[in-house]
C-alpha cells in the first residue's frame, strides 16, 4: 500500500490586481479628536476680539468666561486623549483671560470718567449778596457822647431804678455851650422799656423825677444829671 503525503506548501498569488510578493501596509490608528478644546478656543477668540470694541465689548463679559471654562474643561479632556486638542485649550485659556482683563481695564475707565465728569459739573451756586447802602448823617445831627460823670451823678445810659439808680429827683445843667447844637433828655420807662415820662432841654437846667414804681431811666444826651438839693 502506498503511502501518500499531503501536497508541499505552495505560496499564495499575490491579491488581485498587485504584482507577485506584495503586502499591504499596516493602518495606521485613527486620530482622536478634541472637540470641546475646539469649542473653547473659538469662543475665548471671539470674546478677546469683542472686547477690543468700545461698547460692543460688553458682551465679552459673557463670552469670554464661558471661553475659558470651555477650554479648562478642553484641556482636561485632553490628558485622556493621548493629548489631542491640547494646544487649542492651551490657546483657548489664554484668550479668555486676556478677553476678561480688558473688561476690566473698559470698566475701571468707564467708573473714573463718569466720576470725573460728575465732579466737574458739579457747583455750587452763591447768592449774590446786596447791602443797603450806608448814609453818614451831617456832623450837627450826630449823636452826642457821652461824657464821665462824678460818683453819684449819671451820664447817657439806661439805669435800673432802685439797684442802679435811686428813686429821686435829679437835675441837669443842660448840654456844655461850646456845641452847636445839643439836645439832653431823661425818660422815665416801665421795666419793658415802654415810656411813662420824659424831660429835655437844649439849653438849660432840666430836672426828671424818679419815682419808686418807675423801672428804669435813659439819660440822653452830653448831659450829667445830679441829685438835685
Amino acid at each position: 500500500m502506498t503511502q501518500q503525503y499531503p501536497p508541499p506548501y505552495q505560496q499564495y498569488g499575490a491579491p488581485y490586481g498587485q504584482p507577485p510578493g506584495y503586502y499591504a501596509p499596516p493602518q495606521p490608528p485613527q486620530q482622536q479628536s478634541n472637540g470641546i478644546a475646539t469649542g473653547g478656543f473659538v469662543v475665548a477668540l471671539v470674546g478677546a476680539v469683542l472686547a477690543l470694541v468700545p461698547f460692543l465689548g460688553i458682551v465679552s463679559w459673557v463670552i469670554s468666561p464661558v471661553g475659558l471654562v470651555l477650554s479648562i474643561v478642553g484641556l482636561t479632556a485632553a490628558s485622556r486623549k493621548g493629548g489631542a486638542g491640547r494646544g487649542l485649550a492651551t490657546a483657548g485659556i489664554i484668550l479668555g483671560a486676556v478677553g476678561l482683563l480688558i473688561c476690566t481695564l473698559w470698566a475701571i475707565g468707564f467708573a473714573g470718567a463718569v466720576s470725573e465728569s460728575n465732579s466737574g459739573t458739579s457747583t455750587s451756586y452763591t447768592a449774590p449778596s446786596y447791602s443797603a447802602p450806608s448814609y453818614s448823617a451831617p456832623s450837627s445831627a450826630a449823636a452826642p457822647t457821652s461824657v464821665a460823670a462824678p460818683a453819684g451823678s449819671f451820664s447817657q445810659g439806661t439805669y435800673t431804678v432802685g439797684s442802679e439808680i435811686a428813686p429821686g429827683r435829679y437835675r441837669t445843667d443842660g448840654p456844655p455851650t461850646d456845641e452847636g447844637f445839643s439836645y439832653c433828655s431823661a425818660s422815665r420807662q416801665t421795666t419793658d422799656g415802654s415810656s411813662i415820662g420824659s424831660e429835655g432841654t437844649s439849653g438849660g437846667a432840666a430836672y426828671v423825677t424818679v419815682r419808686p414804681g418807675d423801672g428804669q431811666v435813659e439819660f440822653y444826651g452830653d448831659c450829667v444829671w445830679s441829685p438835685a438839693s
